[in-house]
């Protein structure tokens, strides 16, 4: 009866330990290591799994399931399952692990040639556990040199820049959402290799930048912030550049909303604006500080670019010839305009590209001012603002002008006034009419070319001063 009593509770006490989740895990990672030997993948790959099930503390089991995953090439679960098996366990060893798998793949891209964000993404994530720093940094400049070095066939970055600017489709949320994170890891660890990558990243070192101009605004506060950390000069030269190419986009909205809405009189305000001829004049002189161009200087509301050299960062929106227009271009004239003596404010418009993607229409809007060119010197001679103006061209060169002034009322003052201005200028007229309510005066100079001054006082009822010059 004693007997019969001790084989039935060594028979409970059995059945107790092999019900234990360590000593059924152990059960099955013995199973595991017998087909792990044979090269039998899946069937070690279920008995891990039931082992991992069985015991989620058992460490071992994660590392062997981890290792079977691998060499069936299954990176991405080896990786969740070692996670995974860190946040069970807190064991140190899964954990470095996890990153060693991380780092790996972020490896097998790089010797691909398939270096991504998603690449550099590996390596942050790496970077954030804290465990094995030294390889995650060494990956990430090497991740840096393959997406943001200038080669012989590439020197223009494009991972900001989106085809379509109303459309996110290009990298820089996935690139901010990146520096941030190294960012929040050097204000934690704050080491200086930390600091140097993400140097390295926040500054990019090709020539030339492409960021569509959506962007332009969130891309400056993240380099502001990152510069709180790193008080970088090139940053800081990044940053003013930014904030002036913002200005520059700000200034010229209205004009887009205007012109986009057909309302091209609204040239005549611009135009004449001391800010708009503080630009103008600026690219004129030489001095137009963070923003490039020359000749005709283009402002986007899609698409710049940042220019890169020397320690130095100045920027330029791109033309149509440059991208596809779709929000449509404005052109400021970055050069003197002389006719006969006579200095003109032009802006020029170009809609957004039609079905074939090139722009069919151009509207150029000139402002003549009424002054003259003495001894190389503009004078002023006349300081009248005419409402409305026409020029003639033929075959591209400008040959005559005609500036009208409009009243209500009999008003020959601004007649009289420049009579005797040209009179003391020019001498008496060569020619004049007097008849019908209709009085002209002409002044002709050095191949035929010549000025004509008229009031008239019969036309719909209006009374109109008229300003012609021509050849």
């Amino acid at each position: 009866m004693v007997v019969s009593s001790c084989i039935i509770l060594v028979s409970i006490l059995f059945v107790v330990i092999f019900c234990l989740p360590s000593v059924k895990s152990a059960v099955q990672i013995f199973q595991g290591d017998r087909y792990r030997k044979q090269e039998d993948y899946a069937g070690a790959q279920s008995a891990y799994e039931k082992a991992v099930e069985a015991d989620p503390s058992s460490v071992k089991a994660y590392r062997y399931l981890a290792y079977i995953y691998e060499q069936q090439a299954k990176a991405a679960e080896a990786e969740q399952l070692l996670y995974k098996g860190w946040e069970e366990t807190q064991d140190e060893f899964l954990l470095e692990y996890y990153c060693t798998v991380v780092l790996n793949q972020a490896v097998d891209e790089i010797n691909a040639k398939n270096c991504t964000l998603a690449t550099v993404e590996k390596c942050v994530r790496a970077l954030e556990q804290g465990v094995i720093d030294d390889k995650a940094l060494e990956l990430l400049t090497v991740c840096h040199d393959r997406l943001f070095k200038a080669t012989a066939g590439n020197d223009v970055c494009t991972l900001f820049y989106d085809e379509d600017a109303t459309q996110d489709t290009c990298s820089y949320t996935e690139y901010e959402q990146l520096l941030r994170r190294m960012l929040a890891v050097c204000q934690a660890r704050a080491s200086e290799e930390v600091k140097n990558v993400l140097r390295q990243y926040a500054v990019i070192s090709m020539p030339h930048v492409r960021i569509s101009v959506p962007h332009l605004e969130s891309y400056a506060a993240l380099l502001s912030e990152i510069n709180g950390v790193l008080s970088d000069p090139l940053l800081t030269e990044t940053t003013a550049c930014l904030a002036r190419a913002k200005e520059a986009g700000d200034y010229f909205g209205r004009a887009f909303d205007e012109f986009g809405a057909g309302n091209y009189a609204y040239a005549r305000e611009l135009i004449t604006e001391e800010s708009y001829l503080k630009i103008r004049d600026d690219f004129i002189n030489g001095n137009s500080g963070y923003w490039e161009g020359e000749t005709y200087i283009p402002v986007s509301r899609e698409q710049l670019e940042l220019h890169i050299q020397d320690g130095s960062v100045r920027f330029s929106f791109l033309s149509d010839e440059e991208y596809e227009n779709r929000q449509g271009i404005i052109l400021v004239s970055g050069v003197p305009q002389e006719d006969d003596g006579v200095q003109r404010s032009v802006i020029i418009y170009r809609p957004a590209a039609g079905a074939d993607g090139a722009s069919s229409t151009e509207y150029t809007m000139q402002y003549l001012y009424s002054n003259v060119k003495i001894n190389g010197k503009y004078v002023p001679q006349m300081n009248y603002t005419w409402p409305d103006a026409a020029l003639y061209y033929n075959n591209g060169v400008l040959t005559g002008s005609q500036f009208t002034y409009p009243s209500a009322y009999y008003d020959m003052s601004r007649y009289n006034s420049l009579y005797n201005t040209f009179t003391a200028q020019y001498g008496m007229p060569v020619q004049t009419v007097n008849q019908g309510g209709i009085m002209s005066a002409t002044w002709y100079g050095p191949a035929n070319r010549f000025v004509t001054l008229s009031f008239n006082s019969q036309y719909g009822g209006n009374f109109y001063t008229t300003l012609s010059f021509g050849n």
